[in-house]
């Protein structure tokens, strides 16, 4: 009798403790120019999650990458983020690039480039990448691709 209540009680408590769904990425959000100057841009932005989950976990960017006019300009990088339990959350994420990585792959037409930049006051910006779920033994990964007009005033 004693095994049997063990045994039950042990099940209930790790379905209870299950993960039913997994973290559900929403959407980018806030995209900004933090920090311009002739040389860098620093952009940051938050990744909105919902996690419908009882339990924790972790979150961690693996590999995002800053394109600009089809050219990888940089990495975004954000620390491990502790997953709330129940609820919609943000992760913040930073990225610097160089405008001379842009100059340098767009030689041909570094005028044109320049000129448009100035015009418009602002880049078009995609980012692409994965940012992963941690819990216990289980991860998985959860692909980003936004494309996004970003304002350098």
């Amino acid at each position: 009798m004693k095994k049997l209540l063990l045994l039950s009680t042990i099940l209930i408590t790790v379905i209870s403790c299950s993960i039913s769904k997994k973290p559900e990425f929403k959407y980018i959000s806030n995209i900004e120019v933090k920090n311009v100057s002739m040389r860098n841009v620093t952009i940051q932005a938050d990744a909105v999650f919902h996690n419908p989950n009882k339990v924790n976990g972790k979150l961690s960017v693996d590999d995002i990458h800053i394109f600009v006019d089809n050219i990888d300009v940089g990495a975004i990088s954000s620390k491990k983020f502790d997953v709330p339990s129940r609820k919609e959350f943000t992760i913040p994420l930073e990225g610097t690039f160089s405008l001379s990585k842009i100059y340098k792959e767009n030689k041909n037409n570094l005028l044109g480039n320049v000129l448009k930049i100035v015009q418009t006051d602002s880049l078009l910006i995609n980012y692409k990448g994965s940012i992963r779920y941690h819990f216990a033994n289980f991860s998985y990964p959860y692909k980003i691709d936004k494309e996004q007009k970003v304002s350098l005033k």
